[in-house]
């Protein structure tokens, strides 16, 4: 049976009345509450969906848009590689997927990515620091991958979940934003190809719009990330 939980809203987020839409495959509720209350600690805004079975986690995929799905490798009688292929073939979804396992699973985690998933997160690294890192990197990762294929449908619906995620995260996103934009420059600098080099700067330009979509935080950042700031797109006028 899928469960909806709803994380806290704050009446600072201008994106409260637009939360993140959450899908978890796990078989233990357990883990499912723990990886909720987590995403609640990280400060994220969000309706979340629980499933334990794949038959009720593909049903979800049918009937639900999701910008974040988290996959358990370890199901009773299942295995969670399975879930990932499923959310593959789903033309309706542009989510960006996490696969949660145990440690020392380095095959799980470089199959799961050869399958199409986001990112890789070991359940002793489920920390609020470490799940923030593991969403920044998974979402970076979907939009990229949307923008090389040039998915423009793609690329819009993972750029509203970035921006959502942003309103949690400033300050760790404008350093992800500077990051992306410089290895995107790195890119069309190598490429001789037309329609690369075309995708490339789609994506520079969906790095442009969020960074203008994200809170002015400049002023509360360490010192020592002015190197990152100092790649931040130029704003359009």
């Amino acid at each position: 049976m899928q469960i909806q939980a709803k994380a806290q809203e704050t009446s600072q987020n201008h994106l409260a009345a637009r939360p993140m839409q959450i899908l978890i495959l796990d078989d233990s509720e357990l883990d499912r509450q723990r990886l909720l209350r987590l995403c609640q600690d990280a400060g994220l805004v969000f309706d979340a969906t629980e499933t334990a079975t794949i038959d009720t986690f593909m049903a979800a995929l049918v009937s639900g848009d999701f910008d974040l799905v988290f996959i358990d490798y370890l199901l009773a009688g299942e295995d969670g590689l399975d879930a990932v292929d499923a959310l593959a073939q789903m033309t309706n979804q542009t989510a960006a997927s996490i696969m949660i396992a145990g440690e020392g699973r380095l095959d799980v985690a470089v199959e799961a990515m050869r399958r199409g998933c986001s990112d890789y997160l070991t359940k002793s690294a489920m920390t609020v620091d470490g799940l923030q890192k593991s969403v920044t990197t998974a979402l970076e990762r979907r939009m990229m991958a949307a923008a090389l294929v040039d998915a423009r449908e793609q690329r819009q619906h993972l750029e509203r979940a970035m921006r959502k995620y942003a309103n949690a995260c400033s300050s760790e996103m404008k350093s992800l934003l500077s990051a992306s934009l410089r290895r995107v420059r790195k890119l069309r600098g190598q490429t001789t190809e037309d329609n690369i080099r075309h995708d490339l700067g789609a994506l520079e330009d969906c790095i442009d719009r969020m960074w203008d979509a994200m809170p002015d935080i400049d002023a509360s950042l360490p010192q020592d990330n002015a190197p990152l700031l100092a790649l931040a797109p130029a704003r359009k006028h």
